[in-house]
């Protein structure tokens, strides 16, 4: 017998089923349409030992350490910083806007 059942086991059904199960001590049965747990974040390596992100690439963004940390305990980070670049006038300049961009347009420091 369960105390709760979870439908869906992406982000928000699985950390549900977590924190139900950690901190109240129930039991949860958490079901999912998908033969896989993590939603749309779901990758597996494939028999060549390639990494798929079988519905696209994944990208985590948070500036909690709260969330950060809880996410810890049941995973590994690959750092990544993305950036984004225009070409003008044969400059790279940031983007979007920001004073960067127009101090490195019109030479200013």
């Amino acid at each position: 017998m369960f105390d709760y059942l979870i439908v869906g086991a992406g982000f928000a059904g699985s950390v549900l089923a977590e924190r139900l199960a950690t901190r109240s001590n129930k039991r949860i049965l958490i079901i999912d349409k998908r033969s896989h747990i993590a939603g749309n974040a779901f990758d597996h390596y494939n028999e060549e030992g390639i990494l798929v992100h079988k519905y696209g690439p994944h990208i985590f963004h948070t500036n909690s350490k709260d969330v950060f940390d809880y996410l810890s305990q049941f995973t590994e980070w690959r750092s990544y910083e993305h950036r984004v670049l225009a070409s003008v006038d044969g400059q790279l300049v940031p983007i979007p806007i920001n004073l960067d961009t127009i101090n490195k347009l019109y030479g200013l420091n």
